[in-house]
This record gives structure tokens, sequence and C-alpha cells, in this order.
């Protein structure tokens, strides 16, 4: 990028609770939160062990008359605007791209089930309920729907966009809700764990399906540094790629040019990698080849630990990556990266003695004493759709010393 690209907010809402500080304890911790799916009985689903956020959270933000997706969205870009001290209309040129898969597809769902209508809405209109939380934009707005790579392709679109000058701040994330749909959809391809999430394990079954919701707030470095904001970490480099090699196998090669598109965006080696969190599924062929991928990646330096918080929070779609983004954010800012939690069982052997980080988080190491850290996070999404950032400690300085520092 042209711009380094400051984070200076963060919202979240998931299964383990409403706000930054519950995410970060349950993905240091390791809570075991999956359930059948609270919402209906689904006779004949062969598996409906998901990890879903409480009816309590639904109920105070005033579900069942509002869409769950539009919920998500308000709730965790409202957070992410007063974590960066930006929610009393600081900046004119405010922007925000969202990402869901089915964001708005409950509403058809219910109403075809003949559940619930919300009030004053046709079914083929729900998802103009997102397109809007709440804020009169004066920026650029979009909505991506990139398969499960969308959480982070949609921070990636906003600091690509806030370098290109259209705005002076975006707020930038994923959300999505449990549907039918979904359970069916993904049983339908065999791809359910009916055990915790195990990824890289040796007797991983596969996902485990969740919901929720993680947004960033985005600034250039200098003009967050210049009104004084807290820089919980800055965006380095990105890489995006859709080679469409396979509809739900990700290709090899595909993720490499991601993760190397990544490293070349930021000006950085594999060697100044010095963690990655991995989109991590616990499904067989995404385990493997992501991490094929990752070892052709730093063929020649040593590969840096590596974690998911999938056993933690399970699949949640479309807010995967924005999840791992603030597991990086969090990273940095002292909590380590976060074990893959439950690690009760032995690490695949096909994978050749991946340093897997377990049972508690795993300070980060600082390569010397003024060289920033730097983190892999990676997002991968069906059809090819792959996304892959460099996430750094913030800078001590002014902008100059960001560069001197690389």
């Amino acid at each position: 990028m042209t711009m380094t690209i400051a984070i200076t907010g963060v919202g979240a809402v998931c299964p383990a609770g409403e706000g930054e500080a519950p995410f970060r304890r349950a993905i240091a911790t390791g809570p075991d939160l999956a359930m059948t799916w609270p919402k209906r009985p689904v006779p004949g689903l062969p598996v409906d062990r998901v990890v879903a956020i409480p009816e309590a959270f639904w109920q105070k933000h005033g579900a069942p008359d509002r869409d769950r997706a539009a919920i998500l969205a308000d709730v965790t870009v409202g957070a992410a605007l007063r974590d960066a001290g930006l929610s009393d209309g600081l900046v004119s040129r405010l922007g925000c791209v969202l990402a869901t898969t089915t964001g708005g597809v409950e509403a058809v769902e219910d109403g075809i089930a003949g559940i619930r209508r919300p009030p004053g809405m046709d079914e083929a209109d729900a998802s103009i309920l997102l397109a809007s939380p709440g804020i009169a934009w004066g920026g650029p707005t979009a909505m991506l729907s990139s398969a499960c790579s969308s959480g982070l392709s949609a921070p990636a679109l906003a600091a690509a966009m806030l370098a290109d000058g259209e705005a002076d701040a975006m707020v930038a994330g994923g959300l999505d809700v449990l549907l039918e749909y979904t359970l069916l959809g993904f049983n339908s391809l065999r791809l359910v764990s009916d055990d915790r999430c195990r990824p890289f394990g040796a007797g991983r079954r596969g996902v485990v399906l969740s919901e929720g919701a993680a947004a960033v707030c985005l600034e250039p470095l200098e003009r967050a540094l210049a009104r004084g904001a807290r820089i919980r970490a800055v965006i380095s480099g990105f890489g995006l790629g859709c080679d469409a090699g396979h509809v739900t196998a990700p290709a090899v090669e595909g993720l490499v040019r991601a993760m190397a598109g990544a490293l070349e965006d930021a000006g950085i080696g594999p060697s100044d990698i010095v963690g990655i969190l991995a989109h991590g599924t616990g499904t067989p062929t995404n385990d493997i080849n992501e991490v094929e991928a990752l070892k052709r990646l730093f063929a020649e330096v040593l590969l840096p630990p590596v974690t998911s918080i999938k056993a933690v929070l399970g699949h949640p779609q479309a807010a995967a990556g924005a999840f791992s983004l603030l597991a990086a954010v969090a990273a940095l800012d002292g909590d380590g990266l976060p074990p893959v939690a439950g690690q009760d069982w032995s690490i695949d052997p096909a994978l050749g003695g991946l340093d897997v980080v377990t049972a508690t988080s795993r300070p980060l190491p600082r390569p010397d004493g003024r060289r920033r850290r730097h983190l892999l996070v990676d997002a991968f999404g069906f059809g090819g759709n792959n996304c892959v950032m460099v996430v750094s400690d913030p800078p001590t300085g002014t902008t100059g010393a960001v560069e001197m520092e690389r």
C-alpha cells in the first residue's frame, strides 16, 4: 500500500458476549460454547452442533421485530466508532464496508416458514437493512459477499479506499447469523463436525458453524496521530485473489499468491512474521492445503507459530476473517497468540511438525529492540476467494519512524 493504515477502534459481538473484552477472554481461555441450534428444531438434520449468540443479546436489541443481521451491524459498527472516538461526528467523510454471506436472508427464511415477518418489510427488501446501520455516511459504502474471506476482504477494501483518498475514516468488518439455510448447506457438503472443531488435529471432522460480527475503524496513520487517536495496530499490507480452482477446496497456488502478495504489499519478507492467525477451519482439505501454502511461503526460514480461533468461536462465515483480525490486534496488545483451545488431541502428522499454539497463549517475540512485530492473518472462502493481511505493531513515533522500522 502507498499509505500505512491505522486501526483505531474495534467492535465485536460473539457467542461469548457483546464487546471486545468477552471476545478476548474467550479466545484466551477456550471455553466450549457449542450447543444445538437454539432457534428451532430441524428434523432429520445430521449435525446441528453450533456456537450461537445467547438469546439474551437478541432480546436486548429488539429481536424478533428486527432482522438479526441488521442488529449485528448496528451494534458492532457503533462499538468500533466509539472505541475510535469517532462516534460524535468528528469526521465528515466516513465510509463503511461490511461483509456477509446471508445477511437479510433471515426474513426470507422465516417468512417462508411462516414464523415471523418484521413489520413493514417485504422479504425481498430484507438486505436493505444492512446498507445503513443508523449512520449518515459521508464516504463510500459497500457490501461484500466473497464467501468466508469476506470479513477480511472488507477491511482490505476499506484500507484501499483510504489510500486512494476516498474517505478520511472507514468502518469495516463482517457479520453473519445462523440460519437453517446455512446448517443445511454445510451439512449437504459434509463439512460439519459432530464434535468440537479441531484445527490441525489428526482426528478433525470439520467445521462447527457459528455467528457474530466484528468490525474495525480504520484511518490513515498520519491523520490518526494528528488527532491524538489510540493506535491499536496498523495494516501494513494485504493480498487478495480469486483463483476459482475448486468450489470448496482451496488451491495451494492461490493461497501462496495471496500470502506472498500481502508480504510484498507490506514491504517485508517471511522472516519478519512472528505469528500466523490461520484460517484453520478444522476440515481435512482446508487445513492441509493452508499448511502446504505456508510451508512454501516460509521455505527458506523457520515457519512461525500457527493458531486458529475457530476451536472456540466456531466458523462465523463472513465474520471469520474480521474476528481473526481482532485476534491479531489483541495479540499485539499483549495477549499473545491465542491457543487452539481444547487441544486434547494430537496434531496431524501429515502436517509435518507444525508449531501449533496449544494450551495457553504464546507471547509474541520481538526480533530485536527496535523492529516492529508483524502477524499474518489468513481468510479463505469457497470458490478460491482469498484474503491475507499483514497486521503490525502500532508505531511509537511518526510515520517516518514507521518507514524506518520496516
